[in-house]
């Protein structure tokens, strides 16, 4: 998967997870960082991609930060990606990872694997995107074009695609997947709350941006270093109102 499908590819869950998973409640999101939400994305024990989530409710954006996995972090003497840290230390530990690295505290997850979201794909059916019919599955993989399509216009297109009124029919059935399959500590309210922050604010709501830094090759793995001030930075600007 290249960079920019891996990008994609984390939206685009965040965006279907957001729409159609637990919401949490933003009276106690400033407090305890509960506001700020890891998506983890696993195949089996591989961790595909992860992407940090800041929702303090309405009137707020939701704030999206893809963290491409193959970002060199500094662990002790030793240099590791975010896939490798994963793979090291566990979601847990790589969440308390990350609290450092944006300096802020994450106090909710959302685990999910690829086998629950080929079901929800299942279930949903066909949707219209990049004006042909492809899958929830094609655009998580970012395999239903060929085309460069800039992430934050996927992502709002696709918001737009699952308010509508045959995709809110099919909330349940996907609902009952994600509720039983998808691994998480936030608190469950209703999901209508979610179509109605989409619905009053439109797409426009979501800003996305991605961790960007120096890429370099070592033989033919792809790695990014990316500046401490970096982190914090790139978090503080898609949470601007």
């Amino acid at each position: 998967m290249t960079y920019t499908r891996c990008i994609r590819s984390c939206l685009v869950l965040l965006l279907f997870l957001l729409l159609f998973a637990a919401w949490v409640n933003p009276s106690g999101a400033a407090q305890d960082g509960q506001g700020n939400i890891l998506i983890f994305w696993t195949e089996n024990d591989r961790l595909k991609a992860v992407t940090l989530m800041t929702a303090q409710g309405c009137g707020n954006p939701v704030g999206i930060v893809a963290i491409p996995v193959y970002i060199r972090i500094n662990e002790g003497e030793h240099h590791l990606t975010i896939s490798e840290t994963y793979a090291r230390v566990g979601r847990e530990g790589l969440t308390c990872r990350l609290e450092q690295l944006f300096q802020t505290p994450i106090g909710s997850y959302l685990a999910v694997d690829q086998s629950t979201l080929e079901k929800a794909s299942c279930i949903f059916g066909p949707i219209i995107m990049a004006g042909r019919t492809t899958s929830l599955a094609e655009v998580f993989e970012g395999s239903y074009t060929e085309g460069e399509i800039e992430p934050q216009s996927e992502i709002r297109a696709l918001a737009a695609r699952l308010v509508e009124p045959k995709a809110l029919i099919k909330a349940p059935q996907v609902m009952m997947i994600l509720t039983t399959e998808v691994r998480t500590n936030l608190g469950y309210r209703s999901i209508w709350n979610i179509y109605r922050m989409v619905e009053l604010q439109g797409p426009g709501v979501i800003n996305k941006r991605a961790l960007t830094g120096r890429d370099f090759y070592v033989g033919n793995r792809k790695y990014r270093d990316v500046a401490p001030e970096a982190w914090a930075r790139t978090l503080n600007d898609v949470t601007k109102v």
